[in-house]
């Protein structure tokens, strides 16, 4: 990964474009839920915080079976000091025993890919002294959530 070029960025500003990347798809509704939040100052690098959306959401719509229209729901919350996003699905869910690899280097649920999207995701939300974790119900969909420190003035 090339070195972060950290600066204070929109985190509302960056999921409007992400989500807007994703909305036009036939497999699932991707939509963003800000609760009237207009401002959310972040210490991160752009393009990182970009690809980890990317990411999480791409990973939401491939995980929701053929049979099943598909819904994509990001939200934030803000706390004193830190975001959380959260990036849920309704679609096939993680069986219990593959948790623990889910951020491990090359292991995938799916039949394509590389494996190291997760992982990715990981290393970089870390990088800004972040937190990523998951809670997910087979048949039922996954959330992934993404902690990102607030930049106070």
């Amino acid at each position: 990964m090339p070195k972060a070029n950290n600066q204070t960025v929109d985190l509302v500003s960056i999921l409007d474009n992400v989500v807007h990347l994703y909305a036009e798809n036939e497999i699932a509704d991707v939509y963003y839920e800000k609760n009237h939040v207009t401002k959310m100052p972040v210490y991160g690098d752009k393009d990182q915080l970009i690809r980890i959306f990317s990411n999480l959401i791409k990973n939401a719509i491939q995980a929701i079976p053929d049979h099943k229209k598909g819904n994509v729901k990001v939200t934030v919350e803000s706390f004193v000091d830190h975001y959380v996003v959260a990036v849920e699905d309704n679609g096939s869910g993680i069986p219990a025993d593959q948790h623990s690899k889910i951020f491990v280097p090359n292991f995938t649920t799916k039949s394509t890919g590389t494996g190291l999207g997760l992982a990715m995701v990981k290393n970089l939300v870390e990088g800004m002294n972040g937190e990523v974790w998951f809670e997910s119900k087979v048949n039922k969909g996954t959330t992934f959530f993404v902690r990102i420190p607030a930049q106070i003035s």
